[in-house]
Order: C-alpha cells, then sequence, then structure tokens
C-alpha cells in the first residue's frame, strides 16, 4: 500500500514539472573575459578607420576628439555595462549624429565596440559579441572590477532615513552601480533594484530639490532606488540626487 502511495505521489510530481526547461538568466561577465572574436573586431577595424579615424586618430590616439584608449578613457566608462558604452557611441557619432551623418548599422557599432575593445587590450574569444549580451558585460580595468569612481552616474538602494533635521541618507545602502538614464527608470529597472538586496553603506542624499514630486516624510523608513552623481569622499560619501522612487514599503532583506 505505501508503495503505491509513493509511486502516485511521484508520478504527480513528475507531470507537474514544467514539460520544457527554463532559458538559462544571463550572467555577468566583464571585457576581461573574451566577449567578441576576432574576426569580429577585424570588421570593426575597417568600419572605425572609415567613419572613426579621423577624429579618434587612426591609433584610437584623439585628434579632434577623445582618445578610446588609456586610462583616463577606460576610468570614464569602467564598473558600466557594455551597453552604456555601445549605445553612447550609436547615439552621437559620428560627429555628434548630425543631419547628414551616413547612418550606420546597428552591427556596424557592435563591431567598432569590440575593436575598441581590442586596442585596449581585452582578449577575444570564440564567438563574436551580440546584441542581447550587452547589458551582462561589466567594462572594468585590467585589475578588475573595482568601486565605481567619483563623479559617476550611478543607482543605488537603500533605506531612506532623517539622521538629524533636514539631512536625508539612504542607509544600509548597496554599492553603486552605473546607470545610463538619470532621471527614468525602466519597469525593468524598478524590478532588479527591488530585488536587490540591501549593503552596509551610508549615502547623504543632496539635491534632493530636484526631485519636488518625492515628498521624504512620506517616504521615511521605506526601501527606495536613487540615482544621481557619485561624489566619493571618505566618511561623507553622497549621491547629488536626480531621481528618487520608492521600491517597497519595507526596509527588510
Amino acid at each position: 500500500m505505501a508503495f503505491a502511495i509513493f509511486l502516485v505521489v511521484g508520478i504527480l510530481s513528475f507531470h507537474a514539472q514544467p514539460r520544457f526547461p527554463q532559458a538559462p538568466q544571463a550572467l555577468t561577465r566583464t571585457a576581461l573575459d573574451g566577449v567578441y572574436s576576432e574576426e569580429q573586431a577585424a570588421r570593426g577595424q575597417g568600419v572605425y578607420t572609415t567613419e572613426c579615424s579621423r577624429c579618434h586618430g587612426s591609433a584610437l590616439e584623439g585628434i579632434s576628439a577623445p582618445a578610446l584608449t588609456g586610462d583616463r578613457f577606460i576610468e570614464r566608462w569602467r564598473e558600466g555595462e557594455l551597453e552604456i558604452f555601445y549605445s553612447f557611441i550609436k547615439e552621437r557619432m559620428p560627429l555628434g549624429r548630425r543631419a547628414d551623418a551616413k547612418p550606420i548599422p546597428d552591427r556596424e557599432y557592435l563591431d567598432i565596440v569590440t575593436y575598441i575593445l581590442k586596442m585596449n587590450g581585452y582578449r577575444s574569444g570564440a564567438v563574436d559579441l551580440t546584441p542581447n549580451l550587452l547589458s551582462s558585460v561589466i567594462v572594468v580595468g585590467k585589475n578588475g572590477p573595482q568601486p565605481v569612481p567619483d563623479g559617476s552616474l550611478v543607482v543605488i538602494v537603500g533605506c531612506l532615513s532623517l539622521i538629524r533635521d533636514d539631512v536625508w541618507v539612504l542607509s544600509s545602502a548597496s554599492e553603486p552601480a552605473r546607470t545610463r538614464t538619470s532621471t527614468s527608470s525602466t519597469p525593468d529597472e524598478l524590478r532588479a533594484s527591488a530585488k536587490k538586496r540591501l549593503g552596509t553603506m551610508t549615502f547623504r542624499l543632496a539635491d534632493l530639490e530636484a526631485v519636488p514630486d518625492f515628498v521624504t516624510d512620506v517616504h521615511k523608513g521605506h526601501k527606495v532606488q536613487a540615482k544621481g552623481y557619485l561624489v566619493r569622499q571618505p566618511n561623507a560619501e553622497r549621491i547629488s540626487v536626480s531621481s528618487i522612487e520608492m521600491l517597497d514599503s519595507s526596509c527588510a532583506q
């Protein structure tokens, strides 16, 4: 009798499983992980030479436009998704996307990005970089992931707290992460922030007058997402706020 019950439960459990396996979630990688192919970078070199070298130089050294190699270049983009850099050049190049500029196909912008990676010493891999991977690749320096640099546009998650008269902070805050937009968030961004675990940092929220529609007293003690420009200062780190949105009325993990 016991065997029959076990068998029935086993059959029901088997049929309760999904008929098809779920697609695995994309894993975060860094630019050090070989995210493009040599063939793709070679294509990118051809497009770069035609469309970009006049301003940025044949060796990406910068002529009438900034250099696309070196420590200063990496410092500007590190700890951000590769999609942020890709979107920047797609929207602004060539020549600031002037009205008479020749359109460049999206795939060629992608190839240019891989050539820039190659010229900065990031190794190639076995397969091409594809558009769907841009948001899961982080640009890092040769020493790997590091804290986001001072002055970066970032997004953080934490508990909205009042520490003294008119001084609001995000306590139990996450490590800042680069973001592309300063005043808006997509539903996917907000869902990701809502799932993010709290941290151990505290950031003062400066320039809250920039978001007059957000009433701090109403959201005290809530889990919120803040965007703004990061100011790194020992024991007094702060965010110059450009947007703030409630994620949860509770600040529990």
